[in-house]
């Protein structure tokens, strides 16, 4: 998805006003200090690559060193709470999924963060679709082909997720109730270990974001049967939806975003919003975004943080009846 020009001449026009806001000391303090973006996942994901990417930018567009520290962990606890453990400058960034902000707290009977005192969405970097995916050598090809399979043999119904607590997860509890099957949720710790075993035909199915199996699947390894988004992927068009494989009702997306420590200046994560947002549309970067699978979205810190709540509110009935608690 991309940002209408409208929008353009917008944050073209926010990210020249925001700083001029600003004092002359806090510009100078802010420009002898480097920006550190926090990761939520280990080095060689395409979040880390898409945060040195934006990083490289926003060092020529501010003048100021960028840099990337991943602080994998605790489905993205680790880097939250370092993040809160930092002054509220603007000098320390997080590079998350949606999922880790507005959902880990509800997985806990006692959250270490509360995403509205806590935290403060910046900007929606970019956005894709979770897809269900199998070894192509199980020679199957629909959806409809793999959930007729688990109803034949129900250990052909684990299917591997990043992590317990990812949306995909909640996808799983959602279609084992409301289909009867006898699904299961396996989490790995991260999608490298899961990608592993899926291609060693050690697990029967993975459930992950579009963009991790495109590759495998252009290669004749695996076999996406669907993705969860509305519409079907201007990167992949040949894969169709769940509602066009004939399971309507399920959507799921995440998106990779930058978030702030709460009480930062509003003025400053307007700019960088308005910067990023930019950068998103600036043809080096969709080029590269493209080639990695990943639709930009950018955006104002307003829009981000009501896409963060609305997604809490979402999925807030499903992680209480599907009983997942990381701290029972």
């Amino acid at each position: 998805m991309t940002v209408n020009p409208t929008r353009r001449r917008l944050v073209a026009a926010m990210a020249a006003a925001p700083m001029a806001a600003a004092t002359p000391a806090m510009v100078r303090a802010q420009a002898d200090k480097p920006v550190t973006i926090v990761m939520t996942v280990p080095p060689g994901s395409s979040l880390n690559t898409l945060a040195r990417l934006l990083g490289e930018r926003l060092r020529v567009k501010l003048n100021r060193p960028f840099v990337v520290d991943s602080k994998p962990g605790a489905g993205g606890l680790i880097a939250i709470n370092y993040l809160k453990s930092q002054e509220a400058d603007g000098a320390t960034l997080m590079m998350a999924p949606m999922s880790a902000v507005s959902l880990l707290p509800l997985f806990s009977s006692k959250p270490t963060f509360d995403l509205d005192k806590d935290l403060y969405p910046v900007v929606e970097c970019t956005s894709s679709p979770f897809a269900l995916t199998v070894n192509a050598s199980t020679g199957l090809n629909t959806l409809a082909e793999y959930f007729d399979s688990v109803r034949k043999d129900p250990s052909r119904g684990s299917i591997g997720v990043p992590s317990v607590t990812s949306t995909m997860a909640l996808v799983i509890h959602q279609l084992r109730t409301q289909l009867g099957l006898p699904l299961q949720a396996v989490g790995y710790r991260g999608g490298a270990p899961l990608h592993a075993d899926l291609l060693g035909n050690q697990i029967p199915a993975s459930g992950s974001i579009l963009p991790d199996y495109l590759g495998y699947h252009r290669g004749g390894r695996v076999r996406v049967l669907a993705h969860l988004g509305e519409r079907r992927s201007p990167l992949a068009p040949e894969i169709p939806t769940f509602a066009e494989a004939g399971f309507p009702g399920y959507v799921a997306y995440t998106s990779f975003g930058l978030y702030a420590r709460a009480g930062i200046a509003r003025e400053l994560a307007a700019r960088y919003a308005a910067l990023v947002t930019e950068e998103l549309n600036s043809a080096p970067v969709a080029e590269t975004l493209n080639k990695m699978s990943l639709e930009p979205v950018g955006g104002t810190p307003e829009e981000f943080l009501r896409k963060v709540r609305e997604d809490r509110n979402r999925w807030a009935p499903v992680i209480k009846a599907s009983g997942i608690k990381l701290d029972s």
